[in-house]
C-alpha cells in the first residue's frame, strides 16, 4: 500500500485493510474512529476546516494533523484534498483498458473467445473459492422471502440488475427496479420500508450514485444484498450479504459473463427454495403468456 493514499478509493481500501489487520500501523483508537466517520461522511471532510472536523469526530485538530501525516500527507490541506476530489469519476477508465487490449495486437476469434472462456471461469472459480454456504443460503432466502425485492444497476450494471429481475419476477411477485435515473431515485427510495430487499450491482469505477443508494437503503433499515467485484469494493461497507466476482476479461469494460452464471445458479437456487409457489408462478405466467399468443 503506498503512502499516502493517491484518492479516496485507496484511502477506503486502506482503511478496510487497517481494520481487518492486514495493515499495521500506530492508530489510537480516537483517531481511528475519527478516520472510520471521516470515510462514511467525506463531504463534511471536504468542505469544513480543521477545527469544524475535529469536533464532528470527537478529536483534537492536532490529532487531525498527526493522523494525517501517520498516513503520509504533509498535513490536512493535501489529506482534504483527496476528498474534495471524492466526485471525479476517472473518465479513462474504457479507454485505458481498450489500449491496452489492442497492445496485444491482432487475435483470432477463436483465441478471442479460448480468452474469454478462461477468464469468465476464473473469476467463477475465484467466486466459488471465496464463497460460504451459509451466506449463499442468506441470498437466498432473501430473496424468496422478503415483502418487497428492489434491484439496482447503473449505466453497464444495469444489464445485470435486469437478468436478476426478469427471472425473480417469473418465480414471486414484487420485485421491481428502482429508478435509473438522479430524478426518480428519490421517489423509489420512498416506496422502500423496513426490511424490503435491494439487490445493487456495483462494479469498478465505482459511481458515487450507486454507493449512495447503498448507503441511503442501508439507513432505511432495508437488506442490501451487493454483487459486486471485490472485496474491497465501497458497496460492502452498506451489505447484509456481499458476493464478490471479479471482471477480469479480455473485453474494453467489465467482464461480466461470470456474473451471469452466478445470477442464473442464485435464481435456481431461489426457486428450489420457494418450492411449489415458484411452480405455481411459472404456471400462471405460461397461461398469461397463452392467453397474449392467442388473442394477437
Amino acid at each position: 500500500m503506498k503512502f499516502p493514499p493517491q484518492n479516496f478509493e485507496k484511502l477506503r481500501e486502506f482503511l478496510i485493510l487497517l481494520r481487518q489487520g492486514e495493515i499495521e500501523l500506530d492508530v489510537g483508537k480516537k483517531s481511528l474512529n475519527a478516520l472510520i466517520q471521516m470515510v462514511n461522511d467525506p463531504d463534511s471532510v471536504a468542505v469544513n476546516n480543521i477545527v469544524a472536523l475535529a469536533e464532528q469526530t470527537s478529536v483534537s485538530p492536532a490529532s487531525i494533523t498527526r493522523l494525517t501525516r501517520l498516513l503520509g500527507f504533509k498535513g490536512f490541506t493535501q489529506f482534504q484534498k483527496i476528498f474534495k476530489q471524492r466526485a471525479k469519476i476517472p473518465t479513462d477508465y474504457y479507454s485505458q483498458k481498450a489500449i491496452k487490449l489492442s497492445s496485444k495486437g491482432q487475435l483470432s476469434a477463436k483465441v478471442m473467445m479460448q480468452k474469454q472462456l478462461v477468464a469468465a471461469g476464473e473469476n467463477m472459480q475465484f467466486c466459488l473459492d471465496n464463497m460460504e454456504q451459509p451466506l449463499i443460503q442468506k441470498a437466498v432466502n432473501l430473496l424468496a422471502r422478503s415483502r418487497h425485492v428492489y434491484v439496482f444497476g447503473h449505466k453497464q450494471s444495469s444489464a445485470m440488475a435486469n437478468v436478476l429481475r426478469y427471472g425473480l419476477c417469473l418465480i414471486r411477485h414484487s420485485v421491481q427496479n428502482l429508478g435509473q435515473y438522479e430524478h426518480g431515485l428519490a421517489i423509489a427510495l420512498g416506496q422502500l420500508r423496513k426490511n424490503d430487499l435491494v439487490v445493487i450491482f456495483g462494479y469498478a469505477p465505482y459511481s458515487n450514485l450507486t454507493v449512495d443508494l447503498a448507503a441511503t437503503a442501508h439507513s432505511l433499515s432495508c437488506q442490501v444484498l451487493v454483487i459486486t467485484d471485490s472485496t474491497l469494493s465501497p458497496l460492502n461497507d452498506c451489505a447484509s450479504v456481499s458476493i464478490s466476482i471479479p471482471t477480469v476479461g479480455e473485453y474494453y469494460t467489465n467482464s461480466l459473463a461470470a456474473n451471469v452464471i452466478f445470477i442464473e445458479s442464485l435464481l435456481s437456487l431461489t426457486a428450489i427454495e420457494l418450492g411449489q409457489s415458484a411452480i405455481s408462478k411459472l404456471q400462471f405466467h405460461e397461461d398469461l403468456v397463452a392467453k397474449l399468443n392467442a388473442n394477437s
